[in-house]
């Protein structure tokens, strides 16, 4: 570059940097110590309110989870309804704060018990280091969590009961736990700020987005129920066969054509009925709602109160794929007098299904290629 040019941009920049407004307040610097507490709290209230989060996804759905057996055919677990860490479940700066804050370390630990579990029933509680179960010592350091796990299920598999050594103010404790039945479906908060929950076939996820958005036990119950159904209704293996028949078309027309069709066939396939699954997801997980405990009769208007609030996320995950708002609303309400219906009449409080239809569906992979949203 020329040398005189360069020097005309520079001087330029100078100008335009002396020209440039600033505060006219003499605030006091902030203390750079000061700073560095700050951010601590932040991390802290951070990790805080993720935990938090999570116990609270947890706690509303295990209930869903436990009563929806009968639908949830091919995927069952028994386990004892406690949640456990050690300080390396949490990275990097996010472990002093587990050490200080949290006092956890080598060991693991119980950090959540859920309500009426079979641990909760005989006594476990939030804060017990975890010792040995079935006279095998829980792992410690690092990956004890993964570890632990894996002894777990063995030990529920191969065992009616646990019996479990604990540390409790410096005192052990013996406790018998017998593991209860419930669909294997895990239930994950995932640090997304939009307000959405997609299932995959294996997992349930709801976005710190809309953990935020549900206002009360019975509007998140609503989000967990509608994705349990979807994956309890096995819709990842009918979208994904739908989606099939879509590839051999765009196949065929490449083979015989030579036309590259991009997957429109496939994708336009993959959507097929996705309105109809969406519409059959808020059917059964009504169902699972009202036998998990929880009041819907205000069902629809979580569902009016999230397209007024959020538009662009109904826009976004809904304008394609899910029933228009009326039917949608209306479909609600005729689940929810159906149900009241049944309650009133005596019958099983079971949703009105096609067992042939559901049973000619696969179980979903372990490693699934798709999700559905809400």
């Amino acid at each position: 570059m020329n040398i005189k040019i360069l020097k005309f941009l520079l001087i330029s920049v100078l100008v335009f940097l002396s020209a440039c407004v600033g505060p006219t307040t003499q605030r006091v610097k902030p203390n750079d110590a000061a700073v560095a507490i700050e951010a601590e709290k932040q991390r802290e209230i951070a990790l805080k309110e993720m935990l938090k989060s999570q116990n609270r996804l947890l706690k509303i759905g295990a209930p869903i989870l436990k009563k929806s057996l009968s639908l949830c055919k091919d995927r069952k677990r028994k386990s004892i309804g406690i949640r456990y860490a050690n300080k390396y479940d949490f990275e990097g700066e996010y472990q002093g704060i587990a050490i200080s804050k949290l006092g956890l370390g080598e060991a693991l630990e119980i950090t959540y018990v859920v309500e009426s579990s079979p641990a909760a029933n005989v006594g476990m509680q939030v804060g017990d280091v975890l010792l040995s179960t079935n006279d095998k010592n829980v792992p410690i350091g690092k990956n004890a969590s993964k570890n632990f796990s894996d002894l777990l299920k063995k030990e529920i598999k191969d065992n009616a009961e646990l019996s479990f050594q604990i540390i409790r103010n410096d005192i052990t404790e013996s406790f018998t736990v017998t593991p209860a039945e419930s669909c294997d479906y895990p239930l994950i908060v995932t640090s997304d700020d939009t307000v959405n929950a997609f299932a995959d076939g294996n997992n349930i996820y709801i976005t710190q987005g809309m953990m935020d958005f549900t206002k009360s036990d019975d509007e998140l119950a609503l989000v967990v129920a509608h994705e349990l159904a979807h994956n309890a209704m096995r819709h990842i293996d009918a979208k994904r066969t739908n989606a099939m028949g879509g590839f051999v078309i765009d196949m065929l027309i490449a083979v015989l054509t030579g036309i590259d069709t991009q997957g429109m066939f496939t994708q336009n396939f993959a959507q097929a009925y996705s309105q109809e699954f969406e519409s059959e997801a808020d059917y059964v997980g009504l169902y699972m709602c009202e036998s998990a405990g929880y009041n819907i009769s205000d069902a629809a208007y979580f569902w009016r109160r999230m397209g007024v609030k959020h538009p662009g996320s109904i826009d976004k995950n809904h304008a394609a794929s899910h029933p228009s708002t009326p039917e949608r609303f209306v479909s609600i309400e005729d689940t929810i007098k159906e149900i009241e219906r049944k309650k009133t009449t005596g019958e099983a409080l079971m949703p009105n299904i096609d067992e042939n239809a559901l049973d000619g569906r696969d179980p979903p992979s372990a490693t699934p290629a798709n999700k559905i949203g809400f």
